[in-house]
């Protein structure tokens, strides 16, 4: 089955859009997602991740560019403290992403952040100022 005829349950769609299901509802109910109720649950097409996620069709062009903050922060390690950084659970919850959302887009490079010596995740605030994260932002 290609992906274009692929249909995703919502929970499917929320887990591979990185957001939460709630979300997805909205779209739907807004129009920006359209899905059919199939025996009382909304199935929607896998291409419209693309219409939703822009960034995710275009990962390998984001990714250079999301990969060299990660690197200049890494080098400058200096500068790190004075910069404000977010845990993933903290930054989900500014954003309509899910804390596993948040460490899928750390993973691919489309937020910048890095770990510590623990393994833990932290999330640049420079992130919330990008325009591609903007409409994610809980208002």
């Amino acid at each position: 089955m290609s992906a274009s005829q692929e249909m995703l349950t919502s929970q499917k769609f929320a887990e591979r859009a990185g957001v939460s299901p709630s979300t997805v509802s909205k779209w739907l109910k807004s129009g920006k997602v359209k899905g059919v109720k199939q025996s009382g649950k909304w199935m929607i097409s896998a291409d419209q991740l693309t219409a939703v996620a822009p960034a995710q069709s275009a990962a390998p062009a984001a990714t250079p560019v999301a990969s060299k903050p990660i690197a200049a922060a890494a080098n400058t390690s200096k500068s790190a403290p004075a910069q404000r950084t977010y845990s993933i659970e903290e930054f989900s919850a500014k954003t309509y992403l899910t804390v596993y959302g948040v460490e899928r887009f750390l993973k691919e490079g489309r937020l910048t952040g890095r770990k510590d010596e623990a393994g833990k995740w932290s999330v640049d605030h420079g992130n919330m100022e990008r325009p591609d994260i903007q409409h994610l932002i809980r208002k």
